[in-house]
């Protein structure tokens, strides 16, 4: 049988799978692909259309964005995720962008290191605590959650929170004080940290008109989806001081082009959508893929 796989994935989970099948790293043949499983690769419509034998996508991670769902639902092949597995990785990885631009760690660094900092205690070195801070959240699934414990337990924070699909009620039950729409959140948070799905309703979700609305202290995070935050609006509100600092783990374009403006920017903290890459985030979701496609393929190991 042959499974494609294009993507990195633990080692211990691919030494699984190359026991029981072959893998393949291309989409050259999809006719003969007995699964599909996905990380950061596009699954469209013409590969599965031609994919007949295939019993199984498997997106090793949550977004399913990157899958032509409706194909896969006409031509009857299931889809998979593992939602939850690498949460605490990316909530961490959140944490650390908001602890970074708050401290000024990266940049502090390289000016270390290029001899820009002759002296103590110069104006650009000094910072701001997370303790007691606000911290806005944008969704209420599992990264936010994560996100939401540490910062409550550990720094003492307020949690606000605005969700599409959750009540106030809902929202109150999950120990967040919610906001009664994006332009509050904004206004009302010294952090706010994205954790939704990208789709046709939330592209460019944080647009101009958003960012105008802010707080002037706000710290932006987006360890979610390139593509919820216009980026041109983003820079030009980091330049002119609109907002304080953004982090983004994720862009339209991945990996951001060198000329992207937001790179060039002190204020701003570029990651490669790498929030939820740790060893042990990784072999969990490993583990719970290949799960997947052994019992969708009948492989019983021994």
């Amino acid at each position: 049988m042959k499974v494609y796989l294009n993507d990195p994935i633990a080692d211990d989970a691919r030494a699984r799978l190359e026991k029981h099948v072959e893998l393949v790293s291309d989409f050259e043949h999809p006719e003969e692909l007995d699964a599909i499983i996905l990380r950061q690769q596009y699954c469209t419509r013409e590969v599965i259309s031609r994919a007949k034998k295939c019993r199984l996508i498997q997106q090793h991670g949550a977004g399913l964005d990157r899958i032509d769902l409706e194909a896969a639902r006409e031509y009857g092949i299931p889809v998979r995720n593992t939602p939850g597995l690498n949460a605490r990785a990316v909530a961490e990885y959140a944490l650390a962008m908001m602890l970074d631009l708050s401290r000024r760690v990266t940049v502090i660094d390289g000016k270390t290191r290029r001899g820009a900092l002759p002296r103590f205690g110069m104006p650009e070195t000094v910072g701001r605590e997370l303790t007691g801070k606000t911290l806005g959240l944008v969704g209420s699934g599992h990264v936010a959650r994560e996100l939401a414990q540490i910062a409550r337990d550990g720094f003492r924070m307020e949690l606000r929170c605005f969700s599409a699909h959750r009540s106030a009620a809902e929202i109150e039950a999950l120990g967040f004080r919610p906001a009664s729409s994006l332009p509050e959140l904004f206004a009302s948070c010294d952090y706010v940290s994205l954790h939704c799905l990208l789709t046709t309703e939330t592209y460019h979700l944080v647009d101009a008109a958003l960012l105008r609305a802010s707080n002037p202290g706000l710290i932006l995070i987006n360890t979610a989806r390139g593509g919820l935050i216009d980026e041109a609006a983003l820079y030009e509100a980091l330049r002119d001081g609109t907002l304080t600092a953004a982090g983004l783990d994720v862009f339209e374009r991945q990996p951001p082009a060198t000329d992207n403006p937001l790179l060039s920017l002190d204020n701003f903290l570029a990651g490669m959508h790498v929030g939820g890459s740790t060893h042990e985030a990784l072999e969990r979701n490993g583990r719970a893929v290949v799960d997947a496609v052994f019992d969708a393929l009948g492989i019983e190991e021994k």
